[in-house]
């Protein structure tokens, strides 16, 4: 989903997506309203095609859980973790100012006070972080933000570890990391607080020369030159550089750990000496020419030999390759079961092997969830590939949520997995309050499942004066000229993905066929035509039947509410009498969906499992399912 299509969203019932304010290679950041609390945040969300590994997600989130135990004026404060539908997000603080990377790019190298004073308050932020064995792993001016109060704050605190090591080096879009790595992160080994320190190292000497000690065609190049030569002298670019700052910068970028500051406290007791023209207090003694040669020789032996060693596997598994049968691009087979995975492996010639389970929302149970290596990968046939397969949406509890603030409810409801839809209704109870809810507090349902809340609207039983119009299929201007014609109005609006005409109205509350007070607002929901995937998945139409009890209400409304793993979101209205036979023809993507029918408001029996084939034993009450 790019940054455009998320503006206007609300992430988890609660965060409102009002502008992208920012984006890299790994995460989109929006400028956010945090409707429980009143108060803007920033939301970082992680980009589609890294959230599609669970590993990863998995790591990004412990690890962003990790920095949120930080508490310093100097590091950026993380408040919530969460997912909402396939979206991954971060809600941090919002920080008024502008990050480092773009305040050097518009003033050039930086006086050499403000410099030292910058990297003073980042050695902070990390001395705070390292006391609670946080690593940042990628200290570079684009994670350093300048608060217009003149503050300094670091972000993306131990974030960068959910990317794996092999990124750094294989990736283009990762070129910018490559320029700030350490020595011990370019070789794949452990990484500690002297990491960091090299790290600070590199953004010194771009804050006082303008550029990174180092650059290259690719970030293996640029990852190689920090393993092998030598950082260049920060006064043969900048001469006016004091010799004892030319010196704390060297011991920064030191090659071996051990010679560099081993704490961001001792760095910063450097710093304030040398600013006042003091001694190094834990100066390193100067290594002997003779054994600096030793050093300098056994460091080149040991590339060469990495070099040659290399070159001998690629050779060898080259010549392996070119003994092998003809390679086979390995197929998708995302949504397939296990026996139609099985089938298509073993006609390629490929073995198969269990990776486990895992809970989907989207996924039916049995189905392939996702495949190692992935789909497209080129492979010869007789290697193994593995399978990861869905176990069904998790299911959770519903909580009990009369009596309490709509928006507690809704970020209740967030919290447990479950999607919401708000009623608003006459009531005597207190405007915004949750009177009802459906299904009901302590049932156990499917991940995922929407729970409709009915909310008061305050004026008691007084009589309604319009009955709210079904504004299903219509435009803004349409439901406009339809509400106004009954004394209401449109109230706001957003957009879901939908397999209706885009800019038509996909829901609305309240609901059709209910009571409001003159000039109430109809907020609605209107399409944006069908998701992404959909187009290239599967186009299914159901027809769903429906009896109406006997002892329903004179006045009633049917409501169909259809879902899909694509993404879609469908919702059919259809005002109805007692024992009338209701059918609807439902659209929808993909090789799943979920159907749930309402009346007035209160589900009829258990979600439906929509298939591309005829699948009887899900059907809802009265109903039928026939895919085409």
């Amino acid at each position: 989903m790019t940054g455009r299509e998320m503006v206007g969203r609300v992430l988890a019932g609660r965060y409102d997506l009002l502008d992208r304010i920012g984006q890299g290679g790994m995460a989109v950041v929006y400028r956010a309203r945090d409707l429980a609390l009143n108060r803007l945040v920033a939301v970082k969300v992680l980009r589609e095609h890294l959230a599609e590994d669970p590993t990863l997600v998995d790591r990004f989130q412990l690890e962003a859980r990790s920095a949120a135990s930080l508490d310093n004026r100097h590091v950026v404060q993380v408040f919530d973790v969460g997912t909402d539908l396939e979206s991954h997000y971060i809600v941090m603080e919002l920080v008024d100012g502008e990050n480092l990377k773009d305040y050097l790019t518009r003033n050039g190298p930086l006086a050499v006070d403000e410099a030292l004073d910058i990297v003073d308050q980042v050695a902070e932020a990390l001395s705070a972080a390292h006391a609670q064995h946080i690593i940042h792993r990628d200290i570079k001016p684009q994670n350093i933000l300048l608060a217009d109060d003149g503050t300094v704050k670091v972000t993306d605190f131990g974030i960068a570890q959910a990317i794996s090591a092999g990124t750094l080096v294989n990736s283009g879009s990762m070129l910018g990391t490559a320029q700030y790595v350490s020595p011990e992160q370019a070789r794949g080994r452990s990484v500690g607080p002297t990491s960091d320190l090299y790290g600070l190292g590199v953004l010194l000497y771009e804050l006082l020369v303008g550029h990174p000690p180092f650059s290259g065609e690719s970030p293996i190049a640029v990852a190689l030159r920090h393993v092998q030569e030598a950082p260049p002298d920060v006064r043969s670019e900048r001469p006016d550089v004091p010799p004892g700052v030319a010196a704390l910068l060297s011991r920064l970028l030191a090659k071996d750990a051990e010679e560099r500051y081993q704490s961001a406290d001792a760095f910063r007791r450097q710093l304030e000496a040398v600013r006042h023209g003091g001694p190094d207090p834990e100066a390193v003694p100067p290594t002997p020419p003779a054994a600096a040669r030793t050093k300098k020789r056994r460091t080149w032996l040991y590339v060469l030999a990495v070099v040659v060693l290399l070159l001998a596997a690629l050779v060898y598994a080259f010549v392996r390759w070119l003994a092998g049968p003809a390679p086979v691009t390995l197929p998708n087979l995302r949504n397939d079961t296990v026996a139609a995975a099985e089938a298509r492996l073993k006609a390629e010639g490929f073995q198969w092997q269990l990776l486990g389970r895992r809970p989907s929302a989207h996924i039916a149970k049995g189905r392939v969830l996702s495949e190692s290596p992935p789909a497209g990968t080129v492979l010869r046939p007789g290697q193994t590939v593995g399978l990861l397969v869905s176990d069904g949406p998790s299911p959770v509890q519903v909580p009990p949520l009369v009596g309490d603030d709509q928006q507690q409810a809704v970020q209740a409801l967030g919290s447990a997995g479950l999607k919401s839809r708000l009623r608003t209704v006459t009531n005597a109870a207190p405007a915004g309050q949750v009177v009802h809810e459906s299904p009901a507090a302590g049932r156990t349902v499917p991940k995922g499942t929407v729970v409709t809340l009915e909310v008061s609207n305050g004026h008691g039983g007084a009589a309604a004066h319009q009955v709210v119009p079904i504004l299903s299929g219509m435009t803004t201007t349409g439901a406009s000229s339809a509400l106004s014609s009954v004394g209401m109005t449109l109230g706001s609006v957003s957009y879901t993905y939908s397999t209706e005409p885009a800019n038509t109205v996909v829901t609305q509350s309240p609901a059709p066929e209910t009571a409001a007070q003159s000039g109430a607002p109809v907020n609605v929901t209107l399409s944006k035509g069908p998701s992404p995937g959909s187009a290239t998945a599967l186009a299914n139409q159901s027809t769903v039947g429906f009896t109406v009890p006997t002892s329903a209400p004179s006045h009633s409304l049917v409501e169909a509410e259809v879902t899909d793993s694509t993404g879609n979101e469908e919702v059919y209205y259809q005002a109805v009498t007692p024992g009338q036979q209701v059918s609807f023809t439902v659209s929808w993507y993909g090789q799943s969906g979920q159907l749930i029918l309402y009346l007035n408001g209160v589900a009829q029996g258990q979600p439906t499992v929509l298939t591309p084939q005829a699948n009887p034993g899900q059907n809802p009450p009265g109903g039928s399912n026939n895919g085409t």
